[in-house]
């Protein structure tokens, strides 16, 4: 049988203050295409549909959208919960929505039983906490005294469907959205994951021993973990700068029994976004330049700008002028390596006090800091407004 596999979908999400809505959309009708075109018999979407538990109701209509779609081609869809979505909520209506091939575990509860589809088992583990397991084997009359964090907890659940009588008739594809490791190696990662600090929530990869593939979400770079049948998704859309030069992709699984037992292969299709999210180095100059120089469509792009003039006037509204997708804007240029910064970014940190927040943003805008005498006339003007003392003027 053949089916795709795909996570970390994030409908719902915006980048550089704009909404992503027709980006997803876009990839949600590659998918379907893709699907289709490869006759695939089901569809797997490893966690993170969407990007918050209360997502925007376009979120949900173009879930609802898409799903139906889904099941009016006949294409079964095997979903679970990640950390983003409110499993509780995503499961709604899940029992009658299997009926029509929309097979979705929210939450973890009561026996677990594969969704079988052509022949294959698939076991759908949701996003899961040592809370969540230890209450679903309490109530399942489990020992989960072992349970002492993620990789117990999901050696526990893995263990349990291991010992059920489907596992031994027919392949089994395990469906789970937790952060996997091989040997305590970290899978690469990037910056719009929500994980724990070090390695508080990692499973290691012998947890899903038996099964015959292991579709990831969660880690939104495509990639094996020890095995080619262990594998992230990775999301389809680059959702921060530390994706830039993540190649995003869809993989297409293939599972044949044969003499020898369960042969898998996998393919990787390239997703084609609506807007690419792309890096650009240069001075101010060079920066607009190259930008004018572009098909109007490629403007559209989401842009992390580093910008490398010593002494740039107006940088961001510049460059925005060119790019209205503008991300972010770094530099990289003698003043900041002198200063032993490797970036500074325009994005503002809420948590600086006023000073800090008009030294950032002089510095975003002018490219080099505040002279000692510049700052001290700052803080004592705002001393004098924020305390009452007199006129900042």
């Amino acid at each position: 049988m053949r089916f795709v596999h795909t996570a970390d979908l994030h409908l719902g999400r915006k980048l550089a203050q704009m909404s992503l809505e027709r980006d997803c959309a876009h990839v949600l009708s590659q998918l379907k295409d893709l699907a289709q075109r490869s006759g695939a018999q089901a569809l797997v979407v490893a966690g993170d549909i969407y990007d918050s538990p209360n997502p925007p109701e376009l979120a949900v209509r173009m879930w609802d959208r898409f799903i139906t779609g889904m099941a009016d081609a006949g294409i079964p869809v095997l979903a679970v919960s990640g950390n983003h979505d409110s499993g509780a909520r995503l499961a709604v209506g899940s029992d009658l929505m299997s009926r029509a091939g929309i097979h979705i575990a929210g939450e973890l509860r009561g026996e677990l039983r594969p969704v079988v589809v052509a022949g294959v088992n698939f076991w759908l583990i949701p996003f899961v906490r040592q809370a969540d397991v230890r209450s679903w084997a309490t109530e399942l009359g489990l020992d989960a005294g072992f349970v002492i964090n993620y990789d117990t907890a999901l050696r526990l659940v893995c263990d349990h469907i291991r010992s059920l009588p489907e596992f031994e008739l027919r392949p089994n594809v395990c469906v789970a959205h937790q952060f996997v490791t091989n040997a305590g190696v970290q899978p690469e990662r990037s910056d719009s994951e929500q994980l724990s600090l070090g390695t508080m929530d990692n499973v290691e990869r012998q947890a899903f021993e038996g099964f015959d593939y292991v579709a990831l979400g969660h880690v939104h770079g495509p990639q094996r973990v020890g095995a080619d049948t262990i594998r992230y998704a990775g999301s389809p859309l680059k959702l921060s700068s530390s994706e830039i030069r993540h190649r995003k992709s869809f993989a297409v699984v293939g599972i044949k029994l044969t003499e020898e037992g369960t042969r898998v292969k996998y393919r990787l299709v390239p997703v084609e976004p609506l807007r690419d999210f792309r890096r650009e180095e240069g001075s101010v100059e060079e920066l607009v330049a190259r930008a004018e120089a572009e098909d109007p469509e490629d403007r559209e792009d989401f842009i992390h700008a580093v910008v490398t003039d010593d002494d740039p006037i107006d940088v961001v509204a510049r460059l925005r002028r060119v790019w209205p997708n503008l991300e972010q804007v770094v530099f990289d240029n003698a003043i900041t390596r002198a200063a032993g910064a490797e970036q500074l970014s325009e994005e503002v940190d809420l948590e600086k006090d006023m000073g800090d927040l008009f030294r950032d943003f002089f510095l975003a805008q002018a490219g080099k800091p505040l002279e000692e005498d510049e700052a001290k006339l700052v803080d004592d003007a705002l001393e004098k407004v924020l305390v009452g003392g007199g006129d900042a003027a």
